[in-house]
């Protein structure tokens, strides 16, 4: 499966329940997705953009299903939990599929790696600030919801979300 590779917010050393340390490294986390956002909107990112200007259905089903993937692996990573790593090994066939979805997309892997990398950093830039136990508290239908998917309800899921999602999204053709 395909991590975000770059400006991970995980390279913060974010521990939770560090005590003090904690809010040092929540500053550190935004300040991370705001230079990674900031490096999203240089020249070359606007030129990637404008060839992903158009979703299809399968890359919005696709998107929604990798920015559901990513809200669990946050919040699980915040909680200590370790339903994102469970998700993953039981779905293992439609995140590649959904992955690959994204790469075709974003027209090669590197781009798909720094939208993947800049998503999980506004993921974690979310929750910035808030105590871990409230964001565990808050989270918590989220993690019972990626416990209860498998591959066919994790697709089923992917698909209602893209359909509420869709329009959204530019569409590619007419």
């Amino acid at each position: 499966m395909v991590e975000p590779r770059s400006c991970k917010y995980y390279r913060t050393g974010y521990r939770p329940g560090a005590g003090n340390l904690l809010g040092v490294t929540m500053k550190k986390l935004v300040l991370i997705a705001a230079l990674c956002a900031a490096a999203a909107q240089q020249p070359g990112w606007a030129a990637e953009r404008a060839k992903t200007a158009c979703y299809s259905p399968s890359a919005i089903e696709a998107e929604q299903a990798i920015r559901f993937l990513t809200d669990v692996m946050v919040i699980s990573s915040t909680c200590q939990d370790t339903v994102y790593a469970e998700f993953r090994l039981r779905n293992r066939d439609p995140i590649l599929a959904y992955q690959k979805a994204m790469i075709a997309h974003f027209h090669g892997a590197p781009a798909f790696d720094s939208w993947n990398t800049s998503l999980a950093n506004q993921a974690a830039s979310k929750r910035a600030g808030q105590p871990s136990i409230l964001v565990c508290q808050q989270a918590a239908d989220l993690l019972k919801q990626a416990g209860a998917l498998d591959p066919p309800k994790f697709r089923a899921f992917a698909a209602a979300q893209a359909a509420a999602a869709g329009p959204q999204y530019p569409k590619c053709g007419k």
